[in-house]
């Protein structure tokens, strides 16, 4: 997680400040000395100043920001808004939104310099994001006036508008905006890390909507084309080298530099320099060691695959022991270890997140009980059942479905993800028609179904169930239906084996899911179609951990990096990944449905959106 500096950087580096730091830093230095913080706060007690740097230093941001919205009570304008900016910035840092927004509403438009105005929309648009609201964000985000900010600002603006638009799943939105952004670097090396987030946005889409974009013309269909040279080539950096050198021999000109094609594969390394440390803490006991051995695997196998030629020396530490978690964590960092991967259990999470700053780059395989506690330098990367219900909400809203229709079990699952789904349904503002619940131990379910349908118009539905339910209530959904009704579910429908007898009954059913599973990373050693023919838990419930595994492996010595520029986007076998202003990762999913030969990607099934009806 970045931590708040107050020094001043090179106005554009190959990796951006998140728009919460760069809020303190802009006023600080920009080079108009009248916007300088310094003369904004000049009247303010240096003292108290001083005490509540000291205590964002150290972690306290929610004590930093009571002491800066104290002295905003008794500042008057320019340095009020100051202070209130810079308490609305530390509530934001920590995922304290119910604060953060209430000192944002706080500020008055009217005693803003021009570039508090920037600012103020800057934070309102980080709010959005840490609530679900990229929508909203993007908004903010627009009504900025980029040729009026400094260079930085500028360049800030555009990752962090990219990384709302990818969100929204709006992928070509955000690969425009990426183009954008690349006529304002300048630097190759800023260039290169850019350009391989645009392609891995671009990424998001299938083979056939690329290659609708590709020869649609315009400014995207040359990226477009790249794009669908890394989909066929990525597993083979000689020959995704080879296509990509013949392609820039094609189109002279275009702006995609020389080394694209070396940067995306030197992207799916391992990314660690010579001689570092991996400590990789898992349980080997407990209800949870089943799940902790297919992750361990995943880590070994990208490690073995690793053709950086720098693997990082691989240990791991026994975590079965919440309450060990820390004396592990403390121990790495006294041997020299540079990265950590783990804890799994959610308890040793939480434990780490109460020992505050943390001296090593630790990616945590669960979230944090609490979404409002965070320690720096721990990331959060969660395979989480609401995170699909969420994209389902997503994916939904940018297909232009607004009526939907919820069905879900009874129990603490189905109630977790029908709470996910309604309030980013709420947020995309998407219509909640009707909902119901379902016994899923229960027999029939045609009158539930019949009253939830009768609810009122609605252009799609989701379901919330296990493969063995939605092989028993999509079939009636399908016949109760009065109307052609998209149905989508979550990744739970999908076990991993299409049986086409047992699974005859899901043809046309829609759900989420990452790109691993719907074999999307092509044929590689890291693929599930490898996998599944070396291992019999490729085929269990819990393959998708091995997915896991490959990623936290990659993205450990990158998470910096990731932090502290909101428009890069790794491509992951987990889905699309990037970090969100608080150190979680967040994963763009890609969307799936049966047919009679299996599952595969919607987009090539060549049926999505309102024609993709029950029939």
């Amino acid at each position: 997680m970045p931590q708040n500096r107050t020094t001043c950087r090179p106005l554009v580096t190959a990796t951006f400040l998140p728009s919460l730091g760069l809020m303190l830093l802009l006023s600080g230095c920009a080079t108009d000395p009248t916007l300088k913080e310094s003369a904004l706060l000049a009247q303010v007690p240096s003292t108290e100043l001083n005490r509540a740097s000291a205590l964002e230093a150290q972690g306290e941001a929610a004590a930093a920001s009571e002491i800066y919205l104290e002295l905003a009570s008794q500042a008057r304008p320019p340095a009020r808004a100051q202070l209130q900016l810079k308490a609305a910035r530390n509530y934001l840092s920590t995922g304290q939104t119910a604060p953060a927004r209430k000192a944002i509403d706080a500020v008055s438009a009217r005693e803003l310099t021009a570039t508090q105005q920037e600012l103020l929309l800057l934070a309102k648009a980080d709010l959005a994001l840490l609530t679900g609201r990229p929508k909203d964000a993007i908004g903010f985000l627009e009504r900025m006036q980029p040729r009026t900010l400094p260079r930085d600002l500028r360049a800030q603006r555009l990752g962090t508008l990219a990384s709302a638009q990818r969100l929204a799943t709006s992928p070509v939105a955000a690969a425009e905006t990426l183009l954008e952004l690349d006529r304002l670097l300048e630097r190759q090396d800023e260039r290169l890390v850019n350009q391989v987030s645009l392609i891995s946005t671009l990424s998001l889409l299938s083979p056939s909507e690329l290659q609708n974009l590709a020869r649609g013309g315009g400014g995207m269909s040359g990226w477009a084309e790249v794009a669908l040279l890394t989909q066929r080539f990525g597993a083979d950096p000689n020959q995704l080298e080879t296509a990509y050198r013949g392609w820039r021999q094609r189109h002279l000109g275009h702006r995609a530099l020389p080394g694209l094609a070396r940067a995306y594969t030197a992207t799916l390394s391992g990314g660690y320099a010579s001689g570092d440390a991996l400590m990789v803490m898992l349980p080997r006991g407990g209800r949870f060691a089943t799940a902790a051995k297919v992750v361990r695997s995943g880590i070994e196998a990208a490690s073995r695959a690793d053709q950086a030629g720098q693997r990082p020396r691989l240990s791991f530490a026994d975590s079965s022991g919440a309450s060990r978690t820390r004396t592990l964590h403390a121990r790495a960092a006294r041997e020299g270890t540079d990265y950590v991967i783990g804890p799994l259990l959610k308890s040793a999470v939480d434990d780490l997140v109460a020992g505050g700053v943390l001296r090593i780059p630790t990616l945590a395989l669960n979230e944090a009980t609490r979404a409002d506690k965070r320690a720096e330098n721990l990331y959060q990367f969660s395979l989480s059942p609401e995170n699909e219900a969420t994209e389902v909400a997503n994916q939904a809203a940018a297909m232009g479905l607004n009526r939907a229709l919820l069905l879900y079990p009874e129990g603490e699952w189905g109630d977790r993800l029908a709470s996910a789904f309604r309030r980013q349904w709420r947020n995309s503002n998407g219509v909640l028609v009707g909902q119901a619940r379902f016994n899923p131990t229960g027999g029939g379910h045609t009158q539930t179904l019949e009253r939830l349908l009768a609810s009122g118009d609605a252009d799609m539905l989701f379901l919330v169930a296990t493969a063995d339910l939605a092989r028993r209530l999509y079939p009636q959904i399908r016949l109760a239906s009065a109307k052609p009704l998209m149905v989508i579910s979550t990744s739970h429908v999908y076990a991993g084996r299409f049986e086409p007898e047992r699974d005859r009954a899901l043809i046309g059913l829609y759900f989420v899911d990452i790109p691993w599973m719907l074999e999307d990373g092509g044929s590689g050693p890291l693929s599930r179609r490898d996998w599944v023919g070396r291992s019999p838990e490729a085929l269990a419930p819990l393959a998708r951990l091995y997915a896991m595994g490959i990623d936290a492996y990659r993205l450990a010595p990158r998470l910096s990096e990731l932090a502290k520029n909101p428009g890069t986007f790794y491509p992951g076998q987990t889905g699309g990944l990037s970090i969100d202003p608080v150190g979680r990762v967040q994963r763009k999913l890609r969307l799936g449905r049966f047919t009679e030969t299996g599952p595969r990607l919607a987009d090539d099934t060549g049926d999505t959106g309102r024609s993709a009806s029950n029939r």
